[in-house]
């Protein structure tokens, strides 16, 4: 079997990154950078750089870091206000339904060629 590393972080055959989806793993962002891509205010940023990772204006976050701060800044607004920020951000954002596997919908909602098929039952 021909076994490829994928840039997403998945083994190959039959894995693929959906466009974006790899990007922005290992990239740091600036407080300036944060704020355009989060759309608000620079004091905003700076606090909660200050209070959740001990850094100055100046400081640098990555992208794990950044999922962090969304929820921090962004905490009050939908999941998909969230996502799109870390997006403009150029961060990495982790799909929704990674710990769903195969397919891109949640357990019992697969369709039926997705699907692992059942054990079969004992007597």
């Amino acid at each position: 079997m021909n076994d490829r590393n994928i840039n997403a972080g998945l083994v190959a055959p039959g894995e693929y990154a959906p466009a974006g989806e790899a990007q922005g793993e290992a990239a740091r962002f600036s407080a300036e950078q944060i704020a355009r891509g989060f759309e608000v205010e620079i004091d905003r940023v700076h606090r909660a750089l200050s209070g959740e990772f001990g850094l100055g204006a100046d400081g640098r976050v990555d992208s794990r870091q950044a999922q962090h701060l969304v929820e921090v800044i962004l905490g009050d607004q939908p999941l998909a206000e969230q996502e799109a920020a870390l997006m403009r951000l150029g961060a990495f954002t982790p799909r929704p339904d990674h710990d769903w596997g195969v397919g891109e919908t949640p357990p019992g909602e697969e369709s039926d060629k997705l699907d692992p098929p059942d054990p079969p039952a004992t007597p």
